[in-house]
């Protein structure tokens, strides 16, 4: 069950190589423990739908759920996280600051979230069990 308040969530695929090591790494910098990091299949989707959140959604873009109940997807939610914690916080001011970077990332991030499968094959990662 999400609960708002002291932390805000962090929902990956659980089913994704990638995901789920991007996951593990952003736990290491999640040092104050601001955020719980889960598979978004660990919960109901009638659960995400309170937040406007459907499971088709999740497949396609990591998700964070803000302590105060704002939904950041995709890239943003990358930024939104890292924002918390120094000195990733520096790069994002940069990434906001300089448009053509914010640009850049976001294309990057929609090559990799739709290349993520084949990706994880390639670096030897458990590729995307349940679907495909």
């Amino acid at each position: 069950m999400i609960q708002l308040g002291q932390q805000g969530y962090l929902l990956f695929d659980g089913d994704c190589g990638i995901c789920s090591w991007s996951a593990e790494w952003i736990t290491k910098i999640d040092r104050r423990q601001l955020f719980v990091v889960q598979p978004y299949q660990s919960f109901a989707e009638r659960e995400l739908a309170e937040f406007d959140i459907t499971y088709e959604q999740c497949d396609k873009k990591l998700h964070v759920i803000s302590r105060h109940g704002k939904v950041y997807r995709g890239a943003l939610g990358l930024n939104y996280f890292l924002w918390q914690y120094l000195p990733w916080s520096v790069l994002v001011f940069f990434i906001y600051a300089l448009p053509v970077l914010l640009l850049f990332e976001l294309l990057g991030y929609a090559w990799v979230a739709r290349n993520r499968h084949r990706l994880s094959q390639w670096f030897g990662l458990k590729a995307c069990a349940l679907r495909r």
